[in-house]
Parts: C-alpha cells; structure tokens; sequence
C-alpha cells in the first residue's frame, strides 16, 4: 500500500478495497487451485484476486502483480463491455508496473545488502527470462513457420530450429543435452495461441520503457498512466499510448526499457562491489 501510494493516491484507495472487503483469496488450502490471478469478468463486477500467500519475497511481488491487474479491472470499469478487456500486448501493462513500483519500494527500504541483492538479482533473473528467453521461443516460432512454407514439418526438423534458436540464446555458457531437442513439445503455447510468447516480450519492455519515462518525468507522467489504464481496450495499443508521447514504432522508445535493465544491472553490482 505506501509503495502504491507512493505513485498515487488513487492506486492506494482502490487496492486497500481489495484488502478491506476480502475480494483476495490468498489462504492455502487443501483443494484449492494452485497459481495467482486476477478476474475481471466484466466491468459490471469488481474483480477478485485469487492467490496461494505463504509469507516469502515472491508472494509479496505476486499480490503486487494481481493487484496491478486488479488496478487495471477497476479503472476501466467506465468502458463498455466490448471495450473493457485489453489485448495480450498491454494486458501485462498495469500488473509489471504494480510490481515495479513494490520492487522498488522495497530495494529502497531494506537495510541489509544481501536482501538487496536478492531482490536486483531475483528481478534481473525474471527479467531475462521474459525479454530474451520468450523472445527465443518467438524466434523458434518464426523458423518453424518459414520452414513450413518449403517442406513438410517432421519433429526432427523442429528439434533442430529448436536447438538453432536456443543454442544463439545460451552461447557457449550452458550445454544443451542432445534430449534437449526435444523442449518445444512441452510448450503449449506453441500449438494453442500461436506467436502468445511474443506478448510476453512486448508487455516486459513496454513496462520497463513506461517506467523509465516515470523515471525521468516524475508525477507529471501520472495522470497519464492512470488514463491509459482508464481506457481499458478501447482503441489500438498504439493510439492508447499516443498521449504519454509514446511512438511504438520508434526504436528510441524501446531502447528505455533496456535502459532501465542496464540500471538495474549497476545498482546489482554497486551493491556487490
């Protein structure tokens, strides 16, 4: 709550409704599902948050998470109801930024080194799993399908533009067992939502590219964030984010999201040193 009021008063008043009027099941329990996520059926309802909370860093970043959804339900409740869900490309957009904003908080607040350093370290690490490694899996995607056009696919072919894609990611630094062939089976997504993984990348970098803009503007970049996320899905990823001065096309505006990877690597290892 003080991280989210931090930003904005608005971000403190409607996320402690979801504490005071129990619209968060974070008990564990025998039979219940196991995971985290946030229901926002329609903007007739409020949403509910479903989590499994045991008390660890990484709960704390999951509730930070759903209630950035949760944000996003509440806020976009004045759009219709064709207009009220999101695409996949911004869907992630209010959940990462909520986990930004507690992120920092806490780095901030923490006195011991060590606990700042498993936070940098733990945030980096799930960073480069979205950023680069689902852009691995989207590259895989892209090869497959360009395969497709010239011949008939066989696993073999696949197991190969499996290990070509992954074997550019990894390097020289991890040794990929010739089993490893075949890993693109066990992923869903490949066959049910096609090119899903891609979302996952957009949504990272857009949300490190906003923040860092936070960064650099300060409160005045606020009511602007607090529109976008009013908007729901009510027009183009692209024209949605025109009024924070946003040019998805442009190459610059991406690069702010490495940007604030870079940071976060130097205040990891000014910690360190």
């Amino acid at each position: 709550m003080e991280a989210f009021g931090a930003f904005t008063t608005a971000f403190r008043e409607i996320a402690s409704e979801f504490f005071a009027k129990h619209w968060i099941d974070a008990e564990v329990r025998k039979g219940k599902r196991g995971g985290a996520f946030c229901a926002s059926p329609s903007p007739l309802l409020h949403p509910y948050i479903l989590c499994n909370y045991t008390d660890n860093l990484r709960d704390v970043m999951t509730v930070a998470h759903e209630l950035g959804h949760g944000l996003h339900g509440c806020l976009s409740r004045k759009q219709s109801y064709f207009n009220y869900d999101t695409p996949l490309t911004t869907a992630e957009t209010a959940s990462v930024f909520g986990e930004m904003l507690v992120f920092d908080y806490l780095v901030e607040t923490q006195t011991e080194p060590q606990v700042q350093i498993a936070l940098l370290a733990g945030k980096l690490e799930d960073i480069f799993a979205t950023v680069f490694r689902q852009n691995v899996l989207t590259r895989f995607e892209e090869a497959a399908f360009a395969a497709r056009k010239e011949r008939r696919l066989t696993p073999e072919l696949l197991g190969t533009l499996w290990m070509e894609a992954n074997g550019k990611y990894y390097g020289d630094a991890v040794e990929m067992p010739d089993g490893y062939r075949w890993g693109w089976s066990y992923i869903p997504h490949f066959i049910h939502s096609r090119f899903y993984c891609y979302s996952y990348v957009f949504g990272q970098l857009l949300v490190l590219a906003l923040y860092r803009i936070y960064r650099e503007e300060g409160k005045s970049f606020v009511p602007k964030y607090l529109a976008l996320l009013e908007s729901g899905g009510s027009d183009s990823p692209e024209a949605l984010l025109n009024p924070l001065g946003v040019n998805i096309h442009d190459p610059n505006f991406w690069q702010k999201g490495f940007e604030e990877i870079r940071q976060l690597i130097k205040r990891l290892e000014e910690r360190i040193e």
